[in-house]
């Protein structure tokens, strides 16, 4: 990331603090002027001390601290991975072969997997996980006619989330965990184009009215979060009481990270509900958004870098 994205990407997270400049600065304890001359993409150098102070001000969580530290670096993604030549094989440059891999790997999965990308993006998800939140037809019908119908968000925010209606209890458990990773891994993306036209929908309060609660919760939550890996506990309406870990495997590619999610089962009863689920519904996976080009209004950019 370029020093003028990285000021695009402090001005996002001051502004969604409803901070001015000179409030940041006097969180972080820094000059003005210089908050300015980051966000101006004017500053090269960043001090360890000065981006330490910045996330601090920013109430950055471990996990996106760590993609803000990595933003900050100077570095773009394709220049992050492996790079190419005549002694090493890669195929992080191929859009293809990342994807294909990865939907490949996600219908093998014996458990509920989804594949997303770094914007919250369902890539593709296995038959298991479709069926064990009893996800209706016409959503994924719908979904690419609609702004972020393929998002995990919408499944977990919308008025009509069909996950909230599985779950009998504890559903502010789940939803502060499934914000808390869609925020961490959408960090370094968040003055992207596609992002702002994500998180305008999303703030739609009578389409979305619980996503902006659980968005602003996440940093205001005393406990952190330092691997991930989200515990959810809760009592299904057709399956009973489910404990499980959805643990995320990362794929780094030169076009943004994509994460194979898994629900690993924590007791019996959960993990005979997954067998009796991959039996019956077999090993299946439907593709859903696409990756890595997004297709939306022109007025916020032709593709979301």
């Amino acid at each position: 990331m370029n020093r003028k994205d990285f000021g695009q990407l402090v001005a996002t997270l001051r502004q969604d603090l409803d901070w001015t400049q000179f409030r940041l600065a006097e969180y972080a304890e820094v000059d003005e002027a210089v908050i300015s001359q980051i966000e101006r993409g004017v500053k090269k150098y960043f001090e360890p001390e000065l981006l330490f102070c910045l996330a601090n001000a920013l109430q950055l969580t471990t996990l996106e601290r760590r993609e803000f530290f990595l933003a900050a670096s100077g570095l773009d993604q394709k220049q992050i991975v492996r790079q190419p030549s005549m002694a090493t094989a890669t195929d992080v440059f191929s859009v293809r072969k990342s994807l294909d891999k990865l939907v490949e790997l996600t219908r093998l999965v014996r458990l509920p997997a989804f594949l997303a990308d770094v914007y919250g993006d369902a890539l593709a998800a296995n038959q298991i996980i479709l069926s064990f939140f009893k996800v209706p037809s016409y959503i994924l019908e719908t979904a690419p006619d609609m702004i972020g119908g393929y998002n995990t968000a919408r499944v977990n925010f919308g008025k009509e989330s069909v996950i909230r209606d599985r779950i009998a209890d504890n559903w502010e458990g789940y939803a502060l965990n499934s914000m808390r990773s869609f925020r961490e891994r959408s960090l370094r993306y968040r003055a992207q184009p596609y992002f702002k036209y994500l998180m305008q929908t999303f703030r739609n309060q009578v389409e979305y009215p619980l996503f902006d609660r659980y968005w602003k919760m996440v940093s205001s939550t005393e406990q952190d979060k330092e691997i991930d890996t989200d515990y959810f506990v809760f009592q299904h309406d057709e399956f009973g009481r489910v404990q499980y870990a959805a643990s995320s495997t990362m794929t780094i590619t030169s076009f943004g990270e994509l994460f194979l999610v898994q629900y690993l089962p924590l007791d019996e009863q959960t993990s005979h509900t997954f067998d009796k689920l991959a039996k019956e519904v077999g090993q299946m996976v439907v593709r859903l958004a696409p990756w890595p080009v997004k297709n939306f209004p022109k007025e916020f950019a032709v593709r979301s870098g």
